[in-house]
This record gives C-alpha cells, sequence and structure tokens, in this order.
C-alpha cells in the first residue's frame, strides 16, 4: 500500500481514533509505515477508547433513531416536555436535531434547529435547518414573490 493511500485515510477519518493497527491491516502494510506517515502529517497519534465527543453523539444518535418511510427518521428515546428528541451523553444534553445538523451540514447550526419537513419530531438529517437556512429560503421565496 501507498504512502499517500495511508494519508488519504488518516486526513479523511479522525485521527486520533483510529488505530495504526487497524489502518495497516485495512492498507496491507506494516503498522511502522503508518506510524511513519502520521508522524510525516505531523498529525495525532491513536488514543484507544477516546471518541470525540462530536463521534459519540453521532453514534448515539444514529442508535437511538431509526428511519421510516418517506425517507424520515424517527426518535425512539428521550424527549423533552414538548415532545423534542433529546440526547443526553456524557453530561452533555443537546436535541437531536442539533446533531442531525451537524452530521449533515458538517458545522455547528446558527440558532434553533427546525425540521424542514412535516414529519412531527423528523430527525432525518438531511431535514434539518437552522436560522440562516430559514432565512435564506424565505429571502429566496419573497424574490421569487415580489
Amino acid at each position: 500500500m501507498s504512502w499517500e493511500a495511508v494519508a488519504r485515510a488518516l486526513q479523511q477519518g479522525e485521527p486520533r481514533e483510529l488505530s495504526d493497527l487497524a489502518l495497516a491491516a485495512e492498507h496491507g502494510c506494516s503498522v511502522r509505515m503508518v506510524a511513519r506517515v502520521r508522524a510525516d502529517l505531523r498529525l495525532p497519534a491513536y488514543r484507544r477508547g477516546k471518541r470525540s465527543v462530536r463521534k459519540a453523539l453521532e453514534d448515539v444518535f444514529l442508535e437511538r433513531s431509526r428511519p421510516v418511510a418517506g425517507g424520515h427518521r424517527e426518535w425512539t428515546r428521550q424527549t423533552g416536555a414538548s415532545g423534542t428528541p433529546v440526547i443526553s451523553h456524557r453530561g452533555q444534553h443537546v436535541t437531536a436535531g442539533r446533531v442531525a445538523f451537524t452530521i449533515a451540514q458538517g458545522r455547528e447550526p446558527e440558532g434553533q434547529v427546525r425540521p424542514s419537513c412535516t414529519f412531527p419530531h423528523c430527525v432525518e438529517p438531511d431535514h434539518q435547518a437552522d436560522r440562516l437556512m430559514r432565512d435564506a429560503a424565505r429571502a429566496t421565496l419573497a424574490e421569487v414573490a415580489a
């Protein structure tokens, strides 16, 4: 396996969560080569048992929701008083919509996150919109209507 392929795998993933041993097995190279690529790229070493908070929340989100008909995603666990899907994990409390938004958009949301569809409390990542997205949609509708 080439240096470039190992480098690409490290850069596309979360380096602290990718073990040298697992990467070596996956790419058919030595652990020493993976360590060299990691050092060349100045990437952090693998930390056994430590996942980023974001990755942990994404995993919890997928465990606690399920796809349903129509391309929607249903929350199967804890909700707030108004029925809003909530994740409580490692002392953090966040709405499932915020986690879903981050999964789909790759960034933290601005303002409240709300489903852009009519399915009640939908948590499908592609159906989440933050304030910036809602404002942009309203501006587009205003232009069309004018």
